[in-house]
């Protein structure tokens, strides 16, 4: 049981940190009722990814998350300006070789661009400050030797999935007390990341929400939730 605890809290430290990794190098449907703003504590959310959408063509596989978030990014535990955002990851599925560009509308606008290589895996990225609300996202990837393909990424949301809010309120409440040593004057001294994600615990395929509440960079509560039965399956505090 010891070991369990251990292994989950370590999934949860891991979840925090790495995405942070990620964007630092550089992610209407059911859930449209929950949108921010939020009813109770919006003001503290200073990251949300709540979509995610993928595809697959002959060449490429393609993720991309989209939402809201804290620019420039500082884990402090206090909210700064925050501005919308769409992150366009590939992983090349055949040898390629020059350089990808990107044609792509969000919103109704159309974004062109190019592609950034990660430096340590065989990924290739580009973010769009725009967030997007469609179901479907379809994009024209160009490479630099003249060659061009089409590929179309669907969102992962369904109808039986929790939304964003819902994911924050149970949150709240499986942290009450823990959530209770960060509060002055009743008011919670800290910050909220709300991300939508693949499943992290096994390979058994599906998402989660993972909801953290930061006060600091020592000070950080989160749970991690299957979005279908709202059951907590991991939990740092």
């Amino acid at each position: 049981m010891k070991q369990t605890k251990k292994n989950t809290k370590r999934i949860l430290q891991a979840l925090f940190l790495l995405p942070i990794l990620s964007f630092t190098f550089l992610f209407s449907i059911a859930c449209t009722a929950c949108d921010p703003p939020f009813s109770r504590l919006g003001h503290l959310v200073s990251e949300l990814r709540d979509n995610i959408f993928i595809g697959t063509s002959d060449s490429f596989s393609v993720s991309i998350i989209t939402g809201r978030r804290e620019d420039p990014f500082i884990m402090d535990g206090v909210v700064g300006e925050t501005r919308d955002f769409t992150l366009i990851t590939l992983t090349p599925l055949t040898d390629t070789c020059g350089n990808f560009s990107f044609e792509v509308t969000i919103g109704g606008t159309q974004f062109k661009g190019d592609f950034l290589a990660h430096p340590f895996s065989n990924t290739i990225s580009a973010e769009i400050q725009a967030r997007a609300l469609q179901t479907e996202i379809a994009l024209t990837i160009k490479c630099s030797s003249g060659t061009q393909e089409s590929l179309f990424a669907k969102s992962v949301l369904t109808e039986q999935m929790i939304c964003a809010e819902e994911a924050l309120k149970i949150a709240e409440n499986k942290l009450r007390y823990s959530l209770e040593t960060i509060k002055v004057n009743g008011e919670l001294q800290a910050e909220i990341y709300i991300r939508l994600m693949a499943n992290p615990i096994d390979n058994s395929g599906g998402y989660h929400w993972y909801v953290a509440f930061v006060a600091s960079r020592d000070i950080i509560f989160a749970v991690l939730i299957e979005p279908i039965s709202m059951q907590v399956v991991a939990i740092r505090n």
